[in-house]
């Protein structure tokens, strides 16, 4: 009984911090200033070890965060050997849903990107991705330039 309860106690200290959606809604919606080596560090620290690697970028089970009225299924991170700047997180939902809700909860609004697949992008740089499987990412990028770490 004292193992389980220890073993709880150790489960529940690694989870998804208070103030984790107010940092990640600030960098999704490219509102805040950040690195991959702060935001590596944060997901390894309250999300765990990477679920993979793929596409540039290490993905993380995000404990099933809420993002701006939305559910994240992930959150991803780009690799520091990529040319990017990335955060962002996968939402097991279609894209005009979460646009939606993303645009009413935090009073943003995106407008349609020309494209093979659909896109949208907010006034600040944030972006909306639709999957083929009924998925969307949402995700801030900047371009290193040689002028953050």
């Amino acid at each position: 009984m004292l193992v389980a309860a220890l073993l709880l106690a150790a489960t529940a200290s690694a989870a998804v911090p208070s103030h984790f959606g107010e940092q990640m809604e600030a960098a999704l919606t490219c509102r805040s200033e950040w690195s991959t080596a702060w935001w590596r560090g944060y997901f390894r620290s309250y999300l765990g070890t990477p679920l993979r690697t793929w596409g540039e970028a290490e993905w993380f089970d995000s404990q099933g965060a809420q993002l701006g009225g939305v559910t994240a299924k992930e959150a991803f991170v780009n690799l520091p050997t990529s040319g990017a700047l990335m955060v962002g997180v996968l939402i097991a939902q279609p894209v005009d849903k979460v646009k939606q809700t993303i645009e009413t909860t935090l009073s943003t609004h995106f407008e349609p990107i020309a494209g093979p697949y659909p896109r949208f992008l907010s006034f600040s740089g944030s972006v909306l991705v639709g999957l083929s499987n009924n998925q969307t990412k949402w995700y801030c990028a900047r371009w290193n330039l040689g002028n953050r770490p």
